[in-house]
């Protein structure tokens, strides 16, 4: 008696592969809308979500000061500082950006609250940061 040899897939086993393919298919599609709707958001929504970092990392320092045009603070006891440079706001120790594209800015302090001033695409900004 011979025994049959089973060539290709059962019925089960290429359901199962068409459906992991669509399922992937598929969360890659939402990806990438998701990934378009951000890189194509508006511009007051790109600076409300910098704003809102920045004041959540300066509601946890101490020691806010402004000097010479730059926000320093103490973060976890490291001395950290916010400055303009090269269309950017910028963070040291090291180089994090938190805004691009700005043609100008500074901090200051009025009254008790610390704030950034900047200019982008012709328009003037003013948010309290601290």
């Amino acid at each position: 008696m011979k025994k049959s040899k089973r060539n290709g897939f059962t019925l089960i086993e290429a359901l199962l592969a068409l459906f992991i393919t669509s399922l992937v298919s598929l969360l890659s599609c939402i990806m990438i809308e998701c990934a378009l709707n951000f890189a194509h958001m508006d511009i007051d929504t790109q600076n409300q979500f910098a704003i809102l970092q920045l004041r959540r990392e300066l509601a946890q320092s101490n020691q806010v000061k402004v000097s010479e045009n730059c926000l320093e603070y103490i973060l976890n006891h490291e001395k950290r500082m916010l400055y303009f440079d090269k269309q950017r706001i910028v963070k040291s120790p090291g180089y994090e950006i938190y805004m691009e594209q700005i043609e100008d800015a500074y901090f200051y302090k009025k009254d008790n609250g610390y704030y950034v001033w900047f200019k982008k695409k012709n328009k003037v900004y003013t948010f309290e940061l601290y």
